[in-house]
């Protein structure tokens, strides 16, 4: 593959062993994952349970049920995995820490994650490849896919405002931690004087109207949810960090690159051929994520949507990869030549 620079396998397969085993229960423990699948009980509607399909590749991937993984589903009804040979499964999890392990192993082939549990896994030693962009910033504060959120009473109007307050995220010490204590430190505050408390993304709106915690890093659907129950954006920590920020990557297992090489390719193929669908066709992913994310029309007519670029944005992957170490979250400076699958 060439790097994804900006300007069959089908039985579950337990290849670590050594340095790279002790990293992944190191990781497994630092998540809180155990070594099964982290799938969600209910499984995608169109793509699970189906017949094998004589002369295709059975092959699962890990998504998050958000919109920002919307290009896949459509590349999946317009036929482009299809047109690869590939069959795909799409196994649900609460997130990207949780679908690490499960590529690792084996279980799955491609999965979906965070950048910060992807430069997590590899601080850790674990042999994670990115072999495409996932999702990346709308570039208007205010009007991103992942922000800040309070409620009018909650006296936060800025990330200055966060300071000694509570926040609830989807994971401790990865993605939402790094760029909002950034958000903070540029606003003069201290980035250390924040609460981070670990919660689902579906039980945020919930907890922020009941005041059990002060603000909530979100996503969506729930952020609009959020706003609709009249929250507010606080802070846009990923338009803080840099400009054209990307979220989250596809990766694979180095094992799988280095194994099937050609697989990859087809499935980065038909994933760039649905990024441009995506793209081109705003009203296709606004009905198609009433499907798996469980949306109402009325809801999802006005979330925002994520931009969907193949290519990684070098500069913010090294921005964030900055970040994350000076925060803690990362004992080493990234290798980021060595992330991205050439």
């Amino acid at each position: 593959m060439e790097k994804l620079f900006r300007g069959s396998t089908t039985k579950r397969r337990t290849f670590m062993t050594g340095a790279s085993a002790a990293a992944l229960t190191g990781l497994l423990a630092l998540t809180g994952c155990g070594s099964g699948s982290p799938s969600a009980p209910e499984n995608a509607p169109n793509s699970n349970g189906a017949a094998p399909k004589e002369g295709l590749d059975q092959v699962s991937v890990g998504l998050i049920p958000i919109t920002d993984v919307a290009p896949i589903y459509l590349g999946m009804q317009e036929g482009y995995f299809e047109d690869e040979g590939i069959q795909l499964s799409v196994q649900l999890a609460q997130g990207g820490a949780a679908i690490v392990p499960a590529v690792m192993t084996g279980e799955y082939q491609f999965g979906y994650s965070n950048v910060v549990s992807l430069l997590i896994a590899q601080d850790k030693k674990l042999p994670v490849k990115v072999v495409s962009n996932g999702s990346s910033s709308t570039n208007v504060p205010g009007e991103d896919v992942t922000e800040v959120a309070a409620m009018p009473d909650s006296g936060i109007d800025s990330a200055a405002d966060l300071v000694g307050k509570t926040v609830a995220v989807n994971a401790l010490n990865n993605f939402a931690d790094v760029t909002i204590r950034n958000s903070i430190e540029e606003a003069g505050g201290d980035p250390q004087d924040v609460n981070f408390v670990e919660m689902p993304y579906p039980n945020m709106p919930a907890a922020l109207e009941r005041g059990d915690v002060d603000a909530a890093w979100t996503t969506e659907p729930f952020r609009t949810q959020i706003l609709e129950a009249g929250g507010e954006i606080v802070a846009s920590p990923m338009t803080d960090l840099t400009e054209n920020f990307d979220s989250a990557f596809y990766f694979t297992s180095e094992q799988t690159l280095q194994e099937n090489p050609e697989l990859v390719e087809r499935f980065t193929r038909a994933l760039e051929k649905s990024f441009a669908f995506a793209m081109e066709n705003e009203d296709e992913v606004r009905t198609i994520i009433q499907d798996y994310a469980k949306i109402t029309p009325e809801l999802a007519e006005t979330v925002e949507m994520s931009k969907w670029y193949p290519e990684v944005n070098m500069d913010g992957l090294q921005k964030l990869g900055t970040a994350a170490q000076k925060y803690g979250v990362l004992e080493n400076e990234p290798d980021y030549d060595a992330l991205i699958a050439k």
